[in-house]
């Protein structure tokens, strides 16, 4: 088939398939969402008989050899999968130089308090019922599984006739594939334009550095270094690596699925050998063992995933110093060994970086996981050629070729890597984004306020209605029309000014919903935390509501209401000396720690009760103050600020050159609540039972959601299209 001189063979489909995919999505957006199941089709007909491919073709392959032919695949195997994989980590500890320098600013995140997850890495790799891991895609453990049967195979005298059908029912899988792989064309372009529509430039943008070197290190790989050390090491050609793997590597790009793919790179080797008469039984036997082999361990299109890691550290301002990169590399090529999705959370939570980041790594992979399956492709290809090449006597060693190829190599990394920094330092920076989105909190539905900004005496605002006999609190609220509400000048991020002077917070936020539910109107005081009683017993205030720890020694002075959250101690410190504070015990050691704290606050008695009797009370020193944010601005002389991590992180925020630490062992949580006068039985037992309902509801969690996590502050715009702007353009045209 011929269009435009043009020859239509499959791989020129595919091609066709994608650009026409572009295109739909660019010119119908999110209306692409609706091909979504047509790319989900094409993908399950692939998957369909890769699974029972591996088992048998493992199993029979296998079973055909004798144990030194096992033994030798598992010696030199071993040797090329270390070679090949210290390439890809070479380039993610590379590729980090590339980074512009910035100041990064985040809200709270959970990641901060959090124990690293276990992996369980005997389900992974044992079973104790194949058929459940078959059912269930566990392929280390069936992997495995088809290893040990055709391991025992090999000593087996009547294993012939098992092998035999086996190896027909291989052919008949293979067979499968092939004509499922025609609709190749058709599932590229669903999948292609659903890709194309949905993704945002701002979702581009906002991870540009890590699709940037990430996608320059791919290229690298897939296109430089692994083909020529394909060609270096054994008779093939450069470009007839690509002719003939051409259709694998467009499917591998289009559909991000190494699986579906280990059945047509099995062909491809088999064409290329035949190319250059090397085809034999022995060799296709033995690149059928070694391709499902090889796919269960950590490909270089997976590893390099670890980049994602080295990026969210400097995207979140975590520092991995150069003395951690064994412990590093190590690390994560234990958890690599499994599933990325289940590696990257470990190792975000394990070097304390923003577990929220990960929902960035889940949207790089819609493009970065092509060019990390097309790498991946001409890994499995290309180890699967020079391995069977050194089983089987045909590897070459030429000095000359050896050294004018890896000439080339170190010549293009080295310009990869400066053209990738020069490119990453002349994209704009975005660094104040979050504060951006900080000045565009607002209250949902506001009801009527007023705010005052001084502290009042004490009692002057004491309501006509508290004397008055039978009146109790909530009664007079209501009689009031108007609730008196306390609040910490300083207590980001549940009570604060914005940018537009306005008073907003996760307590503002729940005092409106309050105030909402009562039916009256809002006046915000301003109180002291060390004088709290006061305000609340002469009835100056109905309610403080400022993120207050709910402590024994303040029982006696007011009543709490059931606690809405909890918080978790840490320490705010120069960026500069995070290391000397993140273990617990380092903390006891240090001599004369002074820490400042908030006049009032509990944290003091906290620490104070933690070390009571113990020859660290005597180490700490404290600095009260009046204003927390004399700390941030250098106006005390002290080590660290106790506060809360969710406080800290906030106001971190503003002020980049300082972090939040939560030292492990986590010090202590504290549940926080609101405060009453004392003996206010009907006022408390009606706060106690609104709190319950608006928790069962879920208002809290997502108001906690919004000011403490940030999550929801940045709205997703629809996408843009072609057709939409063409026919609103006409439209208003028309009007």
């Amino acid at each position: 088939m011929k269009f435009f001189n043009i020859k239509l063979n499959l791989s020129n489909l595919v091609i066709l398939g994608m650009i026409l995919g572009v295109i739909a999505g660019l010119v119908f957006g999110e209306d692409c969402t609706k091909l979504s199941v047509v790319g989900d089709i094409y993908v399950i007909l692939l998957l369909m008989c890769v699974l029972p491919y591996i088992v048998v073709t493992l199993i029979y392959s296998i079973g055909r050899l004798n144990m030194n032919e096992a033994k030798l695949i598992t010696v030199k195997g071993g040797f090329i999968t270390l070679m090949f994989w210290s390439i890809a980590v070479f380039f993610v500890l590379l590729m980090p130089v590339t980074f512009p320098k910035w100041q990064p600013a985040k809200f709270f995140s959970s990641s901060l308090i959090e124990t690293p997850p276990n992996i369980n890495y005997l389900k992974l790799y044992l079973t104790d019922n194949p058929f459940h891991a078959m059912a269930n895609g566990l392929v280390p453990a069936v992997v495995l599984f088809c290893v040990c049967v055709g391991v025992a195979l090999i000593t087996l005298p009547e294993k012939d006739i098992l092998i035999k059908d086996m190896e027909l029912f291989g052919k008949a899988l293979e067979k499968v594939t092939a004509e499922t792989v025609k609709l190749a064309p058709i599932g590229t372009f669903a999948i292609t334009a659903v890709a194309a529509g949905t993704m945002s430039i701002e979702q581009i943008g906002r991870i540009q550095v890590y699709f940037i070197t990430f996608i320059a290190a791919a290229l690298l790989m897939t296109f430089c270094i692994f083909p020529l050390i394909i060609t270096t090491f054994t008779p093939y050609k450069y470009k007839e690596l690509f002719v003939i793997s051409k259709e694998t590597l467009i499917i591998a790009f289009t559909t991000s699925n190494l699986f579906i793919l280990l059945p047509l790179i099995a062909r491809d080797i088999k064409v290329l050998m035949k190319k250059h008469n090397l085809y034999t039984e022995e060799r296709s036997t033995l690149n059928d063992i070694i391709i499902p082999i090889c796919y269960i361990f950590p490909c270089t299109g997976k590893l390099l995933t670890i980049l994602f890691v080295t990026f969210a550290a400097w995207y979140d301002g975590v520092v991995i110093d150069v003395i951690q990169y064994p412990e590093f590399v190590i690390t994560s090529l234990l958890t690599f060994i499994g599933s990325a999705n289940y590696a990257i959370p470990f190792l975000l939570n394990h070097y304390h970086i923003s577990s929220d980041l990960f929902d960035i790594y889940l949207m790089a992979g819609v493009i970065n996981g092509k060019f990390a399956t097309l790498l991946a492709s001409i890994y499995l290809f290309g180890f699967t050629l020079i391995t069977t090449a050194w089983l089987t006597g045909f590897l070459q060693i030429d000095t000359k070729k050896i050294i004018r190829n890896f000439s080339i190599i170190v010549f293009a990394t080295v310009l990869t890597v400066f053209g990738t920094k020069i490119i990453l330092n002349l994209t704009p920076k975005n660094n104040n984004q979050v504060k951006r989105m900080l000045a565009s909190m607002k209250i949902e539905k506001p009801v009527k306020k007023t705010i005052q900004k001084e502290y009042p005496p004490v009692g002057s605002l004491a309501t006509m209605f508290k004397s008055k006999p039978g009146l109790n609190r909530l009664e007079i609220i209501k009689k009031r029309g108007v609730l008196n509400v306390g609040y910490n000048l300083f207590g980001r991020p549940f009570t604060y000014f914005n940018a537009q002077d306005d008073l907003v917070g996760l307590d503002v936020a729940i005092a409106n919903m309050l105030a909402r539910d009562l039916g009256c109107t809002l006046n915000f005081i301003p109180v002291k935390i060390n004088e709290m009683d006061k305000y609340l017993n002469s009835g100056t205030v109905d309610i403080v509501m400022a993120g207050i720890s709910k402590t024994v020694k303040r029982i006696p002075y007011f009543d709490f209401t059931d606690s809405y959250m909890l918080i978790t101690l840490a320490l705010v410190v120069k960026d500069y000396r995070v290391k000397e504070f993140v273990n617990t015990e380092d903390l006891r050691k240090m001599n004369h720690l002074s820490l400042a704290v908030l006049k009032g606050s509990s944290y003091k008695e906290t620490i104070l009760h933690a070390v009571e009797g113990t020859r660290y009370e005597d180490n700490l020193k404290f600095i009260e103050l009046d204003n927390i944010e004399e700390f941030y601005d250098n106006k005390v002389n002290a080590d660290a600020l106790l506060t809360s991590a969710e406080q800290g992180a906030a106001y971190c925020m503003l002020y980049p050159s300082f972090e939040t630490v939560v030292p492990k062992p986590v010090i202590r949580q504290e549940a926080i609540a609101y405060v009453i006068a004392k003996n206010d039985l009907a006022f408390s037992k009606y706060l106690d039972e609104w709190l319950a309902i608006k928790k069962d509801q879920g208002y809290i969690k997502k108001l906690r959601n919004y000011w403490i996590f940030g999550k929801g502050v940045e709205y997703k715009q629809p996408r843009w299209n072609l057709w939409d702007m063409l026919f609103d353009n006409q439209e208003k045209e028309q009007q």
